[in-house]
């Protein structure tokens, strides 16, 4: 369990700021994970019953700390509805990135629903998967407790 608490948390640091105080740390809101620069925003569904800033300890636990003020994460979450909905699997989608540039723009079509992605000198196409149920996927809670 240490390496997976070790590789959720990694993966939240990965998107905190290091130019904002208020969002240089990963934080609890009692249900699930949150991390944010400004820029994108990482959610994991760790329900750790309290609110605050969250480090690992040198047993390689989650801890939080109950002080300050937790961000408003729920205010940058989409509220408009989905256009379009694309599944694909996730190592095809690192290959593809892997080889693009910096900028990268995404491309989804209508008829086919294939995901492109170019960039300066590159480009990759990914195929979606279909058939997958709609509880094989989460998303963040937002509300009341």
């Amino acid at each position: 369990m240490k390496e997976t608490i070790q590789s959720w948390y990694a993966w939240l640091k990965e998107a905190v700021s290091t130019e904002k105080e208020e969002l240089e740390s990963v934080y609890s809101d009692g249900r699930q994970l949150w991390a944010t620069d400004g820029y994108r925003l990482h959610v994991q569904q760790v329900a750790l019953g309290k609110k605050g800033t969250v480090t690992v300890n040198e047993e390689g636990l989650f801890t939080v700390d109950e002080n300050g003020t937790m961000p408003d994460f729920a205010a940058t979450l989409p509220y408009s509805e989905a256009k379009i909905s694309v599944v694909v699997e996730r190592d095809r989608l690192l290959q593809a990135l892997a080889g693009q540039d910096k900028h990268v723009r995404l491309t989804l079509f209508n008829d086919d629903i294939s995901v492109e992605l170019s960039s300066a000198g590159a480009y990759a196409v990914i195929m979606p998967i279909y058939g997958l149920d709609e509880d094989a996927f989460w998303q963040p809670e937002i509300g009341e407790e």
